[in-house]
């Protein structure tokens, strides 16, 4: 998320990226020479956190514990580490939790870097993003999947662009947890975990099978233990097909349990790994695959690479916006204009304030261009709509942390200030929505002899806006709308003078 509060903002070449599985904790540390990719490090701890997702959608204690004792560990790690050199996400069962803002807080804690929720969509732009990156360049399209604990990810695309991808709700140990918990294994079980599989992927696979692909890709704990296994076995070099699925199953069904042991196979992937094959034989199935290869990189390596274009000012996330405003027919130049006014604004109240330059400026750029997207479905509460979109629609590159901030800001840059359903406890979030109304009053309606040099001080709760007196005499309604955000923005605590010179 965007840590608004003024800080030490020192880049390094050392960069580091957390995956907070549903099955297993990974962290890699990494350093960037000459353009290319260096790993120093790598750290993986098979948490099982999937395992404690209780039924009302609660963590249980246990895996709490697991979690935290792990993340105490990684945390030591990162001692030094800037905050940009670092980025920390959690997947699917993180998404899943009723309430993570007690575990996100402990985890925080023991990190000493904020942790990320992101979307199913995300993580599949992000594993795509890695195995772009750890595969020669091609030209063809091609199918990438990655096996998670909790969710599984489907991406076609070409190069380092994603064009279709899905994120499913099926993986290695919610597999394992629905049908082979108590540690058997039988025919009936095997086929309905199949079918469950199958289910899933039935509103999917049309899309994909009609765009076509050339290369299928696999990269994910489960898919490269599934091809140990048949390299150990001598089924193939690594190549997966239907044929070594079959044969793996064979040998659980022979056994009748889940602790068949098998060449190639880990100790601590066994209790989840037939989970994983299931999923994996459905793939095959479902997309009509004849085989395929594991990939080394994936979601960690697509996180360092995401990260990296972050801190070189390649981001990601300023062209979904402008995607979105694109979509929702946004007036850029009405908008570019609000941009340019809060901008100017926040950056003669940015050092009182004590506001990172850099993310609040993007953050309130952002919101200036996205504030009318609503206006694409009516015009009555428009804001209310903007910020329903905004929140709800798939932004590349962003957190679900960003977009409600972000969603925030554009519900309240007009009218009341929505104080029930802003986070006021926010203070660095409410000075910017602050910034972003005066900037929306200025440009309400054309302003034909351009603005004034506008000035503006900040104190605390205390802001002064001063404008030259000719000027907000020839436009009275301007005046009266700050007048009118002088009573908004005192229900909110804040004491704001409309002076003239």
């Amino acid at each position: 998320m965007f840590n608004l509060s003024a800080q030490n903002a020192n880049q390094t070449s050392h960069i580091a990226a957390i995956d907070l599985g549903s099955n297993s904790f990974h962290m890699i540390v990494a350093r960037w020479d000459n353009g290319q990719l260096t790993l120093l490090d790598r750290l993986r701890e098979p948490v099982r956190l999937g395992f404690g997702l209780q039924e009302d959608l609660s963590l249980s204690e246990d895996a709490r514990d697991r979690a935290l004792a792990c993340l105490e560990r990684f945390g030591e790690c990162l001692r030094g580490y800037p905050s940009r050199s670092v980025r920390i996400v959690g997947t699917k069962t993180l998404r899943s939790v009723k309430d993570s803002s007690q575990f996100l807080a402990e985890a925080e804690k023991r990190l000493g870097h904020p942790v990320e929720i992101i979307s199913g969509d995300e993580e599949a732009r992000l594993i795509y993003l890695g195995v772009a990156n750890d595969i020669a360049p091609d030209d063809r399209n091609r199918i990438v999947m990655d096996i998670g604990g909790g969710s599984t990810e489907v991406i076609l695309g070409k190069g380092m662009q994603p064009r279709l991808k899905e994120s499913l709700n099926m993986g290695c140990i919610a597999i394992t947890k629905k049908f082979f918990m108590d540690g058997k294994v039988n025919e009936k079980l095997i086929t309905k975990a199949l079918i469950a599989c199958l289910q899933e992927l039935e509103p999917v696979k049309d899309e994909f099978l009609q765009a076509g692909w050339q290369q299928v890709i696999g990269a994910s704990g489960s898919i490269k233990a599934v091809a140990k296994v048949c390299q150990a076995n001598g089924w193939s070099d690594g190549t997966i097909t239907l044929d070594s699925l079959e044969k793996i199953i064979a040998i659980y069904l022979n056994h009748g349990k889940v602790d068949a042991q098998i060449a190639g196979l880990s100790e601590d992937r066994q209790p989840v790994f037939l989970g994983g094959v299931m999923v994996l034989s459905a793939l095959f199935e479902a997309l009509e695959l004849k085989q395929m290869v594991a990939a080394d990189w994936a979601l960690r390596e697509g996180l360092l690479f995401d990260q990296k274009g972050r801190l070189e000012n390649h981001d990601i996330r300023q062209a979904s916006v402008d995607a979105l405003a694109a979509r929702f027919h946004v007036n850029m130049d009405k908008a570019r204009a609000v941009e340019k006014t809060a901008l100017n604004l926040l950056s003669q109240v940015a050092p009182n304030w004590q506001l990172t330059a850099e993310d609040a400026s993007k953050l309130l750029g952002w919101a200036a261009r996205l504030y009318q997207v609503g206006l694409d479905i009516a015009h009555n509460d428009y804001h209310k709509h903007s910020a329903y979109i905004v929140q709800n629609v798939d932004l590349a590159g962003c957190s679900r942390a960003e977009q409600t901030q972000l969603a925030a800001l554009v519900l309240a840059h007009r009218k009341r200030f929505p104080a029930k359903s802003f986070p006021l406890d926010n203070s660095d979030l409410v000075r910017l929505a602050i910034l972003l109304r005066m900037a929306a009053i200025f440009h309400r309606g054309k302003i034909k002899d351009g603005l004034p040099t506008i000035a503006v001080k900040a104190d605390g709760r205390k802001i002064k806006l001063i404008l030259p007196a000719k000027w907000i005499e020839d436009h009275p309604l301007t005046q009266a709308d700050l007048e009118t955000e002088q009573r908004h923005l005192s229900d909110i605590g804040y004491d704001f003078q409309l002076l003239t010179q």
